[in-house]
């Protein structure tokens, strides 16, 4: 097998997004992949911003991905990619890239795999530069090489690798499951009051209107604390894992990305398991987690710990609607970089039903987070066995 080298310049063609801010974004309309929506796998449009017909027109002028592209950030969360594996119209947002592969002489998901290698990833790191963001630039990203065996060679290691991200996706639809299925139960019990025994129960005045009796109207603040524990930069004692906010999915409470580091480069706050981490810079992106271990976070995120056990998994949910979000973004400070502030959020109002019936919600909803985290692993090991077998296939004779 021949694995000769070459540069992407020689084998794709690469299309730029527009360098500028597009008018405004919409409730509907089509999506705009930017730098925060592209995480490895594939594209995914839920929770996109969207724009109308005349700006996707105009963001689409150089091209519009297709089947077999691949998305690229090259600035802030670099070097990450998503493989476009279904027709849909959608266009670049800023600081991102669509790479087109020569498909006469490269198997595109075999490139998508290449591109997450750790070999390509040394390259990446090797050319990022930038003053206030890392950055890396377009020509750079032509010097990227990648070995080219020929195209039976390279379908059959994208078949074999492609089995591994199924496996991925299938788990990643299974933590979509766990999670919309603990949020439908929260609405329904603590929004629309259709809890079980609901229909015998009596109603009361309340400062949120008509409440069940036994239940109490209690701010955020009286049920949950910010911890604000931080650790200066410099060494560290041990490798210790850390959260940014480009760390943090939107929409999902499942973190399914970190580093693990020695250093810091600037301060940082201390968090532990069961935490929930809420990105305070721009609340509306919905970046809400809940931490799956102790670690290290960005500054500028507001670590929500439960005063008590028993009401974690209330304030968890509380704070991940859509609510709640809305709320953070309406009262945030800031045009450009808005931010939202616990002394605000602390005041928010929700309602703490009787032991009984909150020990049942916890019950169910913490599996369903358990359950999540579980999946998580999962996949860390799988892409974990996936990146190890591809120099593997390659080295094949």
């Amino acid at each position: 097998m021949s694995n000769a080298n070459v540069k992407l310049d020689e084998v794709v063609t690469l299309y730029d997004s527009l360098h500028k801010t597009p008018p405004g974004y919409k409730d509907e309309g089509y999506p705009m992949i930017r730098v925060t929506d592209i995480r490895r796998g594939f594209v995914d449009t839920n929770g996109t911003k969207r724009v109308d017909y005349e700006t996707f027109r105009e963001f689409s002028k150089k091209h519009r991905p297709t089947v077999g592209d691949i998305l690229f950030t090259r600035v802030g969360s670099y070097g990450n990619s998503c493989f476009v594996n279904r027709d849909e119209e959608i266009c670049l947002g800023q600081n991102t890239v669509c790479i087109t592969p020569a498909q006469k002489r490269l198997d595109p998901y075999y490139l998508y795999c290449c591109l997450n290698s750790e070999v390509v990833s040394a390259q990446i790191e090797s050319f990022v530069g930038g003053a206030s963001q890392p950055t890396i630039s377009l020509r750079n990203i032509k010097e990227i090489e990648i070995p080219l065996p020929d195209l039976p060679t390279q379908r059959k290691i994208a078949g074999i690798l492609s089995a591994y991200d199924d496996l991925i996706e299938n788990n990643l639809r299974r933590i979509k499951i766990l999670e919309q299925m603990a949020q439908s139960l929260y609405r329904e019990w603590f929004v629309h009051f259709r809890f079980p025994g609901h229909e015998s129960a009596t109603f009361k005045g309340s400062e949120l209107g008509r409440i069940p009796e036994g239940w109490e109207v209690k701010k955020l603040g009286e049920l949950a604390d910010q911890m604000r524990r931080g650790v200066s930069k410099g060494k560290l004692d041990e490798v210790t894992r850390y959260v940014g906010l480009e760390h943090i999915p939107r929409q999902s409470l499942a973190l399914d990305a970190w580093e693990e580091v020695i250093e810091l480069g600037s301060n940082k706050l201390l968090f532990e398991r069961g935490d929930v981490l809420f990105g305070k810079i721009r609340p509306y992106f919905h970046k809400v987690v809940v931490a799956p271990f102790d670690g290290v976070c960005s500054a500028d995120t507001i670590i929500i710990r439960a005063k008590k056990p028993d009401h974690r998994a209330l304030v968890t949910f509380c704070v991940f609607t859509e609510a709640f979000v809305a709320h953070a973004t309406a009262t945030s400070n800031g045009s450009k970089m808005p931010r939202t502030d616990w002394k605000v959020l602390k005041d928010y109002p929700l309602v703490l039903p009787p032991k009984d019936l909150l020990a049942r919600f916890s019950t169910l909803s913490e599996t369903a987070i358990d359950q999540q985290q579980n999946l998580v692993k999962r996949n860390q090991t799988l892409r974990h066995s996936r990146d190890l077998i591809l120099p593997k296939l390659l080295n094949q004779k």
